[in-house]
């Protein structure tokens, strides 16, 4: 059972690290987890019309938060600054809400096919 959990972790961490890379268009082998959103990873263009990666990875992080964790966030005590960080909150939330952490995943995986090239 521990071995069995240990390897969604890892599935959840890994997958987690693929959409980081696909939202910010790096290799994902490129990608650490000490890599911090804002210095290592900047995102494209900010304009009113499109969101842009830290917005993507914002509604990520607050799509899967259940009430604990949404409330360490409003107290301070729960900050994400690093792909590490990132991919923590997601094995972490996958724990109470595994179905919306699916959703994040499955619907990169979708835009990812459709922007792939023939």
């Amino acid at each position: 059972m521990v071995d069995t959990m240990r390897e969604q972790e890892q599935m959840i961490r890994e997958r987690a690290l693929l959409r980081v890379a696909r939202l910010f268009r790096i290799p994902v082998e490129e990608l650490r987890p000490d890599h911090t959103f804002g210095i290592d990873l900047k995102p494209s263009f900010v304009s009113d019309f499109r969101r842009n990666e830290f917005d993507q990875i914002d509604d990520d992080i607050h799509d899967v938060a259940d009430r604990a964790v949404t409330k360490e966030f409003k107290s301070g005590k729960l900050v994400i600054r690093t792909v590490g960080d990132y991919c923590d909150h997601l094995v972490r939330c996958s724990r109470t809400k595994p179905k919306d952490v699916e959703r994040i995943f499955e619907l990169d995986e979708k835009r990812s096919s459709r922007s792939a090239p023939a």
